[in-house]
């Protein structure tokens, strides 16, 4: 789903699986200043409609993610893996790309554009 305004371009993920698409959507719109990608839930067996983090990280560079908020992480566990695990596999995927990846903490407010540290909270939570 893209939201477009004259000065900003979001675009969001949704569930399913990596493809083609992806690059076909960054062509069609010229890149995008945030994504919310989508990022957790994710087995072998709903390998279609859910994406590895590794996935989420490519198909960031092919719709051409400015930044990347990960999306559907941290909520509830549906899948078998540990609950940081989606965190540190995006974050360690995402380093050299060219997005910043921002992992803000539960309530914390992002300005779209806006530099920021991003910090490992996830760690922390058990």
């Amino acid at each position: 789903m893209a939201f477009v305004t004259p000065r900003r371009k979001v675009y969001y993920t949704g569930d399913g699986g990596y493809g083609e698409h992806f690059k076909e959507i960054g062509k069609t719109f010229g890149g995008f200043d945030l994504v919310l990608a989508e990022d957790g839930q994710y087995n072998e067996a709903w390998h279609a409609i859910h994406m590895y983090p590794e996935e989420t990280a490519r198909a960031a560079v092919d719709v051409g993610a400015k930044q990347v908020i990960p999306a559907h992480g941290g909520k509830f566990a549906l899948a078998r893996h540990l609950w940081q695990d989606p965190y540190r596999r995006l974050a360690a995927a995402s380093r050299g790309k060219s997005y910043d990846l921002v992992t803000p903490e539960i309530g914390e407010t992002v300005r779209i554009g806006e530099p920021r540290e991003s910090l490992s909270w996830w760690e922390d939570m058990t």
